[in-house]
């Protein structure tokens, strides 16, 4: 992320990566997938920030930063970090949005804390159904494996550039790294959310890439047909990251829900 005011620089507080835009009533908090990066959403921020609080938050991804158990990592406490993000920045009451991973610790946060959830949106969302790449297991650490991963997750590749791929490599060379991240895919897997859907009384905006296979439109429907009060989006050439792929269709489709 370059060229941002000082308002709008990532940040660190207590641990919490995040950027933030906006100074209105209704607070968007937004939590990326499991190689997403807040920085990626900033142009949502901006879109939302003309009439909301817009904040995307970093999940803790790596090992080391000691939040999850690498052992055994779970998503309850993935969970947890965001009641202690919201607690740290004396937020009472959001509307929360996830992408991939993000969007099942959305519904995860607002099964246990309902209260403090005024609405979700949920875009690619695991939890239902998401195909697993190479198997489940890193095949090999290097920029053309990444790039046909990118390429298996997105419609619209050009919002990866090659400094992106270098940091996933870099990443990824850490072999406890690569088994951490294995270990919370398979957590994701086994954690499932049919049976929790239904007793989610808020209004749901699901936003769908019409391209999106690894969590495929046919999982939006089912998600859709489970929630009590959910709404359907398809965005056209998108993948399973509208957020980055398709910024300004998804960005109005936040904005017109909430108006709505």
């Amino acid at each position: 992320m370059k060229n941002l005011s000082f308002n709008h620089k990532l940040r660190a507080t207590r641990d919490f990566p995040y950027i933030r835009a906006g100074q209105g009533e209704r607070v968007v908090l937004c939590l990326p997938g499991m190689f997403g990066r807040p920085e990626q959403w900033w142009p949502v921020l901006q879109r939302l920030a003309a009439e909301h609080t817009a904040i995307c938050l970093g999940l803790p991804l790596d090992y080391r930063q000691g939040w999850l158990d690498p052992a055994a990592p779970a998503l309850e406490d993935l969970s947890a970090y965001v009641g202690h993000f919201l607690k740290v920045q004396g937020l009472e009451q959001v509307t929360l949005c996830g992408n991939s991973l993000g969007g099942q610790v959305a519904v995860a946060f607002a099964c246990r804390h309902p209260e403090r959830v005024q609405a979700l949106v949920l875009t690619g969302s695991a939890g239902l159904f998401e195909r697993s790449l190479a198997d489940g297991k890193f095949i090999r650490v290097d920029r053309q494996f990444v790039r046909q991963q990118a390429e298996m997750i997105l419609h619209k590749t050009a919002v990866v550039d090659d400094a992106y791929l270098d940091e996933v490599v870099a990443m990824l060379a850490d072999r406890r790294q690569r088994l951490f991240l294995v270990r919370l895919a398979k957590a994701s897997s086994r954690f499932d959310l049919r049976a929790q859907l239904p007793g989610l009384d808020l209004p749901v905006l699901l936003v769908w890439g019409r391209q999106d296979r690894i969590t495929p439109p046919a999982v939006g429907a089912e998600f859709q047909a489970l929630l009590p009060r959910a709404t359907l989006t398809i965005v056209d050439r998108c993948g399973h990251a509208p957020p980055l792929e398709q910024p300004e269709a998804f960005s109005q489709a936040l904005l017109d829900f909430f108006r709505g």
